[in-house]
């Protein structure tokens, strides 16, 4: 079976890091003709054509893969289309109905001097948080803020919590079998459903060990104890905070990518932004976009 891997370049920086992550990949796989990549308009490129940095043909072709890796893109790339360049990074999410979003947190032995933390206490770090891909900078509707008035609305579906509470219980099963349950808000009700749903699936999953930790306590871990920690999922409008917080920790800009994935099974791999004067980090990131697409496409979870 070839798994399909389409290309989404994005800027002239993005094109290397992703350049330096394929490389990588294909000299790791023994058998080519396991994998086969194709390079879709996006961008740069897809604006000089298109006029348009995420073309319809681009969305149509999608479908078709198993993968997507996109490149960050420059915030003057594509002023003149209809979408700017949020908005087409949100739009790609919603053409591909992505709800699961994953944050792996990794803290190598190269990398444990960058850390602001002890060694003792950050050597060893190795989790990722499951959260929903739904973002609060996606426009949602409710969301209001003008002047000297602002709104924030949470809304969950059922189905929604399931999806990612299951989501972080089949990520442990892959690891280490612990998961950490984030309870932000106990007088709202959306907290309320998200408890509720989590007990009823930790039921089915006795083999892993469920804590439920509040927000505070949570950051409270991530910054004395992170390598206590396993897998941790988070409801909305908190998620941001924690993916923040973990980053912090790590001393060192974001070099792996936002994995995401839909309904289908179908992966999304977002390239952080990066400084494209440092070319050792370009090269970490095309590294790190690397290793996480070799551990989940290809089943191989071990330190994930």
């Amino acid at each position: 079976m070839t798994y399909k891997l389409a290309i989404l370049k994005g800027d002239k920086e993005s094109s290397s890091v992703i350049d330096r992550a394929l490389g990588i990949i294909k000299s790791a796989i023994n058998d080519s003709t396991a994998f086969e990549v194709t390079e879709l308009p996006f961008g740069v490129n897809a604006t000089l054509s298109f006029n348009e940095t995420l073309p319809n043909q681009t969305l149509r072709e999608l479908k078709n893969y198993d993968a997507i890796l996109v490149g960050a893109l420059n915030q003057e790339v594509g002023t003149d289309s209809l979408l700017s360049v949020q908005e087409s990074l949100v739009a790609l999410r919603r053409y591909l109905n992505i709800t699961l979003a994953f944050k792996a947190v990794q803290i190598s032995d190269n990398n444990v001097g960058a850390s602001p933390l002890k060694d003792p206490i950050v050597r060893d770090t190795d989790f990722v948080i499951v959260q929903s891909a739904k973002r609060a900078d996606d426009h949602v509707d409710g969301n209001i803020s003008v002047d000297d008035f602002a709104q924030d609305t949470i809304t969950y579906e059922q189905r929604e919590v399931e999806q990612v509470i299951t989501a972080g219980f089949e990520r442990a099963m892959n690891r280490k079998k612990v998961v950490t349950i984030v309870t932000p808000f106990d007088s709202f009700y959306t907290s309320k459903i998200w408890a509720l749903t989590a007990e009823k699936i930790a039921k089915i999953y006795s083999d892993v060990v469920v804590n439920y930790v509040s927000l505070s306590r949570v950051i409270s871990t991530i910054i004395q104890q992170p390598a206590s920690l396993d897998v941790v999922v988070a409801p909305k409008w908190v998620d941001q905070i924690l993916n923040e917080e973990s980053q912090k920790i790590t001393g060192l800009p974001e070099t792996v990518p936002l994995s995401m994935k839909n309904n289908r099974g179908q992966m999304l791999y977002q390239l952080p932004q990066i400084n494209i004067d440092d070319k050792d980090l370009m090269m970490a990131t095309g590294e790190g976009a690397a290793k996480i697409i070799l551990k989940e496409c290809f089943n191989h979870y071990d330190n994930l």
